[in-house]
């Protein structure tokens, strides 16, 4: 979790460079990269609730007595606005609450509990909520999201891998598989080392994409169980 949001952090100042220099390519060209990190350490997003609305709301997610802030509504002055002044007006605020989820990592305690429950949850709301193109609805940057969702689940099962191998080795078997399968499926997506734009799949790859999701979400919630269960 530190190191991804160390690397945010740089990533995040190289993108808000370009929002104040006012280069909307660079600035479209960099935003995907930019936000794998976050997506990453979503797992333990509850950790940092604050800030992560900051930095990661959604246009409906916006409560009426606060200010849209993030890379969301900066997605949105890029792609749907054009406007890379508008963009801009939100970099600064932007690179101090990365600063600040930085520093505030570095102390944060994440419990067993978080790992189990926070991969899987992650994973189910890809499945009911992501996979309908809500998150990036202007740059349709959806499949890098997925992939950094998928390395953050990965990371945190890993940490509670050796205890379910121990505990219950078919289950541990079957996570690693379906994770695989999942991983190879969003790799067919993939052109040149970037994926490709979400609008351009078909209703189907969604639905291949959704079950594979699925597949890993159900025996990982039952990873929870095995490590705390004793």
């Amino acid at each position: 979790v530190v190191a991804q949001t160390d690397a945010l952090a740089g990533r995040t100042a190289t993108f808000a460079d370009a929002l104040r220099a006012g280069d909307i390519t660079r600035a479209k060209a960099l935003y995907a990269g930019t936000r794998v990190h976050y997506e990453r350490i979503e797992p333990i997003a509850e950790s940092f609730a604050e800030l992560d609305y900051a930095i990661d709301i959604r246009a409906d997610g916006v409560e009426p007595d606060k200010p849209w802030t993030g890379f969301h509504r900066i997605e949105r002055a890029l792609w749907k606005e054009r406007d890379v002044r508008a963009a801009a007006r939100y970099a600064d605020r932007l690179e101090r609450d990365v600063a600040r989820l930085a520093r505030t990592v570095k102390t944060t305690k994440i419990t067993t509990e978080q790992l189990a429950n926070g991969a899987r949850q992650l994973l189910d709301e890809v499945a009911t909520g992501k996979i309908t193109g809500e998150e990036e609805r202007y740059s349709h940057t959806d499949l890098a999201d997925f992939q950094g969702n998928l390395d953050g689940a990965k990371a945190a099962y890993a940490e509670l891998r050796p205890v379910v191998a121990e505990r219950n080795p078919e289950l541990a078997a079957t996570v690693d598989r379906r994770f695989a399968a999942l991983q190879r499926l969003l790799a067919t997506h993939a052109r040149d080392g970037e994926f490709v734009s979400y609008a351009k799949l078909t209703k189907g790859q969604i639905r291949r994409l959704a079950d594979a999701v699925d597949a890993v979400s159900e025996p990982l919630s039952r990873v929870s169980g095995v490590v705390l269960g004793g």
